[in-house]
């Protein structure tokens, strides 16, 4: 249990240390935002459950909804959801996922509307990357070692995430480590 404990305060610190050199950093270089990160920037800071340091690194522009963010069906419901990753744009990469979805909206009559709906967010990640498999997310993250350099860790932490329909959210389903390969 120490040993937990111990690796999620190292992995905060890392955290909380790249967010510093973010801020010190200045925005990030970027082209004019697509209409799609205008919208899910707005989203995010417009949500009462989206942490105070996403808030922060959005609306100094440290970070920015990635352009990579977008759409498919993850919930297995036949709709399109949205998968908005933040990202720095620097060493620290993708720091947060989010899954917007309509799921379990239903509509009537004429009325077919629904709204996007956060149902996971991911909000202290540091160099993530995202594989999708049907309805499970794989995310992954470097898992360095002392020493080693930013650009080459030995592993990869990996945790699935399969949706559980009954819940509305997405339920971690496997954490291993696997193999890091250029």
């Amino acid at each position: 249990m120490r040993h937990h404990v111990a690796m999620r305060r190292a992995r905060l610190t890392v955290l909380a240390s790249a967010l510093a050199a973010l801020a010190l950093a200045g925005p990030v270089a970027q082209a004019d935002p697509t209409p799609s990160q205008t919208v899910f920037t707005k989203k995010l800071l417009d949500d009462a459950k989206t942490s105070a340091g996403v808030k922060r690194i959005l609306t100094n522009k440290t970070a920015i909804v990635d352009p990579r963010s977008g759409f498919v069906d993850v919930t297995g419901d036949g709709r399109q959801d949205a998968l908005v990753l933040v990202s720095t744009g620097g060493a620290a990469g993708a720091v947060a996922l989010y899954v917007f979805s309509t799921h379990g909206q239903a509509t009537t009559g004429t009325d077919d509307s629904t709204s996007l709906k956060v149902v996971f967010r991911l909000q202290s990640l540091y160099g993530a990357s995202l594989r999708i498999s049907g309805t499970t997310l794989s995310v992954l993250e470097p898992a360095f070692a002392k020493g080693d350099d930013l650009c080459c860790p030995p592993k990869l932490r990996e945790r699935d995430y399969t949706f559980d329909a009954k819940a509305l959210t997405f339920k971690r389903t496997a954490d291993k480590d696997v193999a890091f390969t250029k």
